[in-house]
């Protein structure tokens, strides 16, 4: 059964159909109830409006002042005058993001789904002062003053996905949205990335569904090299840009970046793994084992839809005939006794007698170490992909950091940022960790290209794996 897909980043700009996802060759209105999202046609919205109601319903009570002192929170801390201090303007969006979503789950009665905190987290915001749509509206009348009810932020002409209240801001903003983002890539500015953004997600759009049911672009090259090399001078675009073109059948007139930063949203596990190896190794001794055991801990389900990107790990070990990789994480399916599953390899891996065995595991880590007492064995590796230890899940992680820096188990740590990484190396720094200064916390060279605006931020992005947080042994 083909799972009911997020609506994608313009989806919740109000850019695109809320319910069918176009945004070419189609007129949007905007909701008339909470004038945040948009739809193509009476009909998309009707069908959406039973998921959309209370949503809906929770938004507009903000904006009729049916909660009280929310206008008064909202406006709290709003600058009269435009600032290019991220600093500033990261801490007014987060606040208010945060705000927003306690008043409408107040409304709602029940914590928000992904979806309905989605339309809040992207909500647009002019990119110097933060007001949004609905801010100017209740601004305006809470002064009096004559406002047009559907009144819209002035987009960027050329990227269309960044925002300013006025002329004069976005005079104010020009320097900073037109120079170079520093979580982009390339020399990349604020603006061509998110021109990027929205043609990855036309991308996903012309794709979506054609690979996998929960519409993830998943390819992994189908050879195997012939010996190991090593990943430290390469790149996505070196390493695999020809080698993807032919196999997919890509035109040479036509680019290759869409098709690679697809990919490497999922191949960032099987090449992150390989990169942390070859990091924290002193010698190539670990490519000729016979048996690689690699422990994923805090996986999720995306570690289980992209399970087979994970072959590429064999591909590019030709001398290891088994590759065990134990998947352990509480929100797995299933429970804490190990489930031991074959997995199908490529016809020359098959051949060669060569074997990949995925164990799964429904537990923490540390209680699945204390389960296995004397029948646990070292892993060559354990990885912890995007962990959120030191934001999300604060509560589970201090066990298990410990039992790793304890037992002196080679470790990784990813994250989708600066911040988390950061984060994240402080509190392994704190449980005795020394942290390996090529490993974290610094950028991911094999973190996903495919970028994600911040939400409840006006700018920065973020990426699967994009930080190493932080890497030991």
């Amino acid at each position: 059964m083909q799972q009911e897909r997020m609506p994608p980043l313009p989806a919740r700009l109000g850019l695109a159909c809320y319910k069918c996802f176009k945004e070419e060759g189609v007129r949007l209105s905007r909701c008339g109830g909470c004038h945040r999202i948009s739809y193509c046609s009476p009909e998309c919205q009707k069908l959406d409006w039973k998921g959309h109601k209370p949503m809906c319903k929770a938004l507009s009570a903000i904006e009729n002042g049916k909660i009280s002192m929310a206008a008064a929170t909202l406006f709290f801390s709003l600058p009269n005058e435009p600032t290019t201090d991220l600093n500033v303007l990261d801490k007014i969006t987060n606040a208010h993001g945060s705000n927003m979503l306690r008043f409408c789950q107040l409304t709602l009665k029940r914590p928000a789904t992904m979806a309905e905190g989605n339309i809040v987290g992207w909500e647009p915001r002019c990119m110097v002062c933060t007001r949004t749509d609905q801010l100017i509206r209740m601004e305006a009348a809470k002064n009096g003053t004559t406002s047009e009810p559907l009144a819209h932020l002035i987009p960027c002409p050329q990227c269309n996905i960044s925002f300013c209240c006025s002329p004069a801001h976005w005079e104010a903003a020009r320097a900073l949205h037109h120079g170079p983002c520093e979580e982009g890539h390339d020399g990349l500015s604020h603006c061509e990335m998110n021109r990027e953004v929205r043609g990855d997600v036309m991308f996903e759009e012309a794709i979506a569904g054609a690979h996998d049911e929960s519409g993830q672009f998943l390819w992994a090259p189908d050879r195997v090299k012939a010996a190991w090399s090593s990943l430290a001078a390469v790149s996505w675009v070196t390493e695999l840009g020809d080698e993807m073109r032919s196999a997919i059948r890509v035109p040479e007139e036509r680019s290759m970046a869409p098709w690679i930063r697809a990919a490497s949203d999922n191949l960032t596990m099987p090449m992150t793994i390989l990169y942390a190896l070859e990091q924290l190794k002193e010698d190539d001794a670990w490519t000729r084992k016979h048996t690689l055991t690699i422990h994923i801990i805090g996986a999720g389900m995306k570690e289980i839809q992209g399970a087979m990107v994970f072959e590429e790990i064999l591909h590019r070990l030709p001398e290891i005939k088994t590759l065990k990789l134990v998947l352990c994480g509480p929100e797995l399916p299933g429970n804490r006794v190990p489930k031991v599953t074959q997995m199908d390899t490529c016809p020359d891996c098959t051949k060669g007698g060569r074997r990949r065995v995925h164990e799964y595991v429904a537990d923490t880590y540390h209680g699945y170490v204390e389960s296995q007492g004397t029948k646990f064995e070292k892993p060559d590796l354990c990885i912890a992909f995007n962990s959120g230890a030191s934001q999300e899940s604060t509560h589970t992680w201090p066990a298990t950091f410990k039992l790793l820096v304890g037992r002196k188990i080679p470790s990784v740590f990813t994250a989708y940022n600066r911040e988390e990484a950061v984060g994240e190396a402080a509190l392994l720094r704190g449980e005795g960790a020394r942290l390996h200064p090529a490993l974290g916390p610094v950028k991911n060279p094999w973190g996903s290209i495919k970028v994600i605006p911040e939400p409840n931020r006006i700018h920065g992005f973020y990426a699967p794996n994009g930080w190493f947080a932080g890497g030991f042994q």
